[in-house]
């Protein structure tokens, strides 16, 4: 199987109920978002075998990692047993990695807490850890075994985690439904409804079915990202994923105005659509040129010189072009 198996589930109860009964007294661990058990208390009284974690995204690194494996060694996990994550994506990126270079990998169940680890992170199977080269520069393909989706989490998050996870709901509808980016323009964010969570859900998850190692059409879920993680980085991680990768496909709009004709329309929409999410539309970069040169050259999709970046033609026509890094580095802006 080359996609995520989802399951959803209308309340934290029934959810609680469908874990305990795939442990069935096997032995698991299930690490959990310190901040996500705060505010769901119900997780507490389960037998999922709880490990409180804080994972922020500049501690999404190796020194992490090899904490979670002495946890796994510690409970004596093994091969055949399950590690749950319970968190938004920085939780599934880095018990991922773990989970899947433990003892060669062992299973594992994601339960996302975030709209942006709901509608993206927690699916596809591709898990990574930042180095100082760069954002997920190591990582591995491991399929989870089940992502487990439940809106009720969405009632704790912060405004500002479900406006970013609108980033990511919108960059599918960009690559695959026009509707979709209709929609989300029109929503309130008090009230995200499901049906939206599952048609992005369904988006990645058929691109990735027909190239799982990404090796072409999944490059396009790359969608804003390619200047999105040097915004983060060149920011120091005050800028989040998803006000990062906004602007990062606001920029990859504007390029495909004057490459690729998109309609000026296109463009000017989700321009205003930031500006009623009150994010940023632009961004000036304080590190030296050739530090984002060289952050630009250990980008997975660079070789020799060029980077693959992704341009629209059209709302759900996205194409892959050949950018020299030079060009592209031009297209940003500088303190």
């Amino acid at each position: 199987m080359q996609k995520s198996n989802v399951r959803y589930f209308e309340n934290l109860k029934e959810l609680i109920t469908y874990c305990e009964k795939i442990i069935d007294n096997k032995n698991c661990l299930t690490f959990v978002d310190g901040n996500v058990l705060t505010k769901f208390p119900i997780l507490q009284n389960t037998t999922m075998n709880l490990k409180k974690i804080e994972i922020k995204e500049d501690e999404k690194n190796l020194n992490t990692v090899t904490k979670i494996w002495e946890d796994m060694f510690e409970q004596s996990i093994q091969r055949t047993s399950t590690i749950f994550s319970i968190g938004g994506g920085v939780m599934s990126d880095s018990i991922g990695f773990a989970a899947s270079t433990y003892k060669r990998g062992t299973s594992l169940i994601l339960i996302p807490t975030t709209l942006l680890s709901m509608v993206d992170a927690a699916h596809g199977g591709k898990n990574g850890i930042n180095t100082k080269h760069g954002k997920n520069q190591l990582g591995t393909f491991m399929i989870p075994e089940e992502v487990l989706i439940c809106p009720e989490f969405l009632n704790e998050l912060p405004e500002n985690q479900i406006k970013s996870g609108l980033i990511e709901l919108i960059k599918a509808g960009f690559l695959k439904n026009p509707e979709l980016v209709e929609e989300v323009y029109d929503i309130d964010i008090t009230k995200i409804n499901i049906e939206l969570i599952k048609s992005a859900i369904d988006i990645k998850n058929g691109i990735v079915e027909s190239d799982f190692k990404e090796t072409s059409e999944r490059m396009y879920l790359n969608f804003g990202h390619t200047i999105g993680h040097l915004i983060e980085i060149d920011s120091n991680h005050g800028i989040s994923h998803g006000e990062a990768v906004a602007i990062g496909i606001l920029k990859a709009l504007r390029i495909s105005e004057k490459k690729c004709n998109l309609d000026t329309v296109v463009v000017e929409s989700f321009e205003n659509f930031l500006k009623k999410l009150e994010f940023d539309i632009d961004y000036k970069f304080n590190s030296e040129l050739n530090q984002l040169r060289d952050l630009l050259s250990n980008d997975k999709k660079s070789s020799n010189n060029i980077v693959r970046y992704v341009l629209l033609r059209n709302i759900g026509d996205p194409i892959l072009i050949d950018y020299n890094l030079d060009e592209l580095l031009n297209e940003l802006n500088y303190a």
